[in-house]
């Protein structure tokens, strides 16, 4: 390592510099829990907000809908992905490579507004499948109901399971095959080694991933949105939603209501370390380990079926509904002559469009390039230095980690409207909302720079700094080309990310700063469900081709990482 022990002027200056720009938003937050009013407003301190939130009986179903919602659903992607990552990485099912990139792809290449659209469209009251089954069963009312718990609980599903995927994967690859084996040669079946060997043996990565799929449901937006509110069902989100995001507002209530929510999300998480820090599963030894994958016979074919089967349930049908719902004269609805051009020239004549699209690219590749630089430099800090303040850096760098992204729009509103005079400059500005998601994003960007900067051998850079080179120069010509995949891969899922969020920058954007994200949401919102529509294949298409560039370069391996 580096020997910078003692702290530096310039080290101790980006440590209070990071410091600000992620814990000043959350002592806003608390200071807004009290202020009595909107950000911007004279404050008159009381505890009015906590007593409405706690008085409100309405705001204990809210509660109550968003922990069992949280639980079925994580349980539902749980047991998907583990099915999808074990056929995957353990059986000898054919074309399994092919199949990892189609459930990366789900992730990846449909934003989860434009699919939960896209599902209403099928299964909306008259939706294609609805319609379908009509017809074929002579039915008089439809038969599913997408806006409903059960849509809820299917879109859901769909989305997050391939994002736990994702993260289990590497696991699974990774565990001893011999371990498999053993219990097979002891007579075990293929599903009870997979339920008595490979899950307990993966428990580590499994707890630590199915808390990560339940903290981020609890605070998941856009498909409670777009399939809670219409019939009156409500969670966390779409409740601070309505009570800050729409008029009348109820700011002290709705801020109290977000303070309650992230300490509770923050004890989660402290959950989640002292587990993981208790339990310790060897699957990998230093005497080698097999990976031959597990003899399916011919049930090797079914799963290849039912993972493709997934891949056009999630991701094919609401591609493809998407695409057909933006040519349609009335959104969702058959009749003669369908379809029509005016949709699209309709959403390009927008004169909303052409700057959201600029503040979409914008934003995305500001946050996407300066956030990658910030989280390169704090990552070497913490891994490459004997720096003492390193664990510190590391904290604040993970802090983001546990606040939802509906609170922390929250607290940027108020750190940058009702806080320090100098910074209201930069309220509903593309810049504000860079910043956003520069801190949203740092706990996944630092992750996967500190894990290609612990495979640096500390002789790389003793040889350069030996050889006459100064750190700079060694940190240009040494660490810059190995490290660039890794960098260029997150960068390119950072700005695919950015591209498509919403929820960061809900409170934040103003008539001038508007992305692709808050069109689509404004176009749903005044029942213009057609524009929308084109607005949300306008942003698959986006993230479609950021997805194939991240493919060809290996970003693939970077979020498996």
């Amino acid at each position: 390592m580096i020997g910078i022990k003692r702290p530096t002027w310039p080290m101790l200056g980006f440590i209070l510099v990071l410091a600000f720009l992620v814990i000043y938003p959350l002592v806003m937050l608390f200071y807004g829990s009290f202020a009595g009013g909107g950000p911007g407003t004279t404050p008159d301190f009381s505890l009015k907000g906590y007593r409405a939130a706690f008085s409100d009986l309405g705001n204990y179903k809210v509660l109550w809908n968003t922990l069992w919602l949280s639980v079925i659903r994580t349980l539902c992607v749980m047991v998907l992905a583990i099915f999808l990552a074990w056929v995957v990485t353990r059986t000898n099912t054919p074309w399994s490579r092919g199949l990892e990139v189609l459930v990366w792809l789900v992730f990846i290449g449909l934003p989860l507004l434009p699919m939960t659209e896209a599902w209403i469209m099928l299964a909306g009251p008259n939706g294609f499948i609805n319609q379908a089954l009509k017809i074929i069963f002579h039915l008089e009312q439809p038969l599913l109901n997408i806006y409903s718990y059960g849509g809820i609980i299917w879109v859901s599903t769909l989305f997050w399971a391939s994002i736990a995927f994702i993260l289990i994967t590497p696991a699974f690859r990774g565990m001893d095959a011999s371990l498999e084996e053993s219990s097979r040669m002891s007579g075990a079946s293929t599903l009870t080694t997979l339920r008595r060997i490979t899950i307990p043996a993966l428990a580590p990565t499994l707890l630590g991933v199915t808390l990560m799929v339940f903290i981020r449901l609890l605070e998941s937006f856009e498909i409670e949105l777009l399939l809670g509110i219409r019939n009156g069902i409500f969670v966390y989100t779409t409740r601070v939603w309505i009570l800050i995001g729409t008029v009348p507002s109820d700011y002290p209530q709705g801020m109290a209501l977000s303070t309650v929510f992230l300490a509770f999300i923050f004890g989660l998480i402290v959950l989640n370390w002292k587990l993981l820090g208790q339990k310790q599963y060897t699957t990998i030894t230093g005497r080698g380990f097999a990976v031959r994958p597990t003899n399916l016979g011919r049930w090797k074919y079914i799963t290849l079926g039912m993972v493709l089967l997934y891949f056009v349930i999630a991701f094919v049908l609401p591609f493809f509904a998407l695409i057909l719902g933006s040519f349609m004269k009335i959104w969702g609805v058959w009749m003669e002559k369908p379809f029509t051009m005016a949709n699209w020239i309709l959403t390009i004549k927008d004169s909303r469009m052409p700057l959201s699209l600029l503040n979409t690219m914008v934003v995305s590749l500001g946050a996407a390039t300066i956030g990658m630089l910030l989280y390169s430099i704090i990552s070497y800090i913490v891994v490459k230095t004997d720096f003492q303040g390193k664990k510190i850096l590391d904290f604040i760098s993970w802090l983001p980690y546990s606040v939802p992204s509906l609170v922390l729009a929250l607290g940027f509103l108020w750190a940058y409207v009702g806080g320090i005079p100098v910074l209201h400059v930069l309220a509903g500005t593309i810049w504000l909302m860079m910043l956003a998601f520069i801190v949203r994003s740092m706990p996944l960007g630092c992750r996967v720079m500190n894990g290609s900067m612990y495979q640096l051998g500390k002789e790389l850079e003793e040889s350069s700094r030996a050889s006459g080179a100064s750190w700079f120069t060694t940190f240009r010509r040494i660490l810059v080309p190995i490290l660039s995949p890794a960098f260029i891969s997150t960068w390119i899922i950072l700005f695919v990310i950015a591209m498509r969020d919403l929820v960061t920058i809900i409170f934040l954007y103003s008539a001038k700063s508007r992305v692709i994200s808050v069109i689509f949401l404004e176009n749903w919102i005044v029942g213009e469900y057609e524009k929308a529509t084109v607005v949300g294949v306008i942003m698959t298409v986006l993230a479609l081709s950021g997805a194939l560039i991240a493919r060809r370069i290996g970003a693939k391996q970077v979020i498996a990482a």
